[in-house]
């Protein structure tokens, strides 16, 4: 997120991973759905490094 003095701007992505016919999802605690990994973009971060960085985390 990026603060200005009367605004605050969140820039998040979200992204499909297919492997072997399958389709990475999270299931979040406090949800009985499903929903595509991604998250905020860090000051710096292109679109794709976020994408690979939340990728990873998911999968660990």
């Amino acid at each position: 997120m990026f603060h200005g003095d009367d605004y605050i701007f969140g820039y998040r992505v979200a992204g499909i991973l297919l492997r072997d016919n399958k389709i990475l999802l999270q299931k979040p605690t406090s949800d009985t759905g499903y929903a595509l990994p991604g998250g905020h973009v860090e000051f710096g971060e292109t679109s794709t490094q976020t994408l690979v960085r939340e990728f990873k985390e998911e999968i660990g």
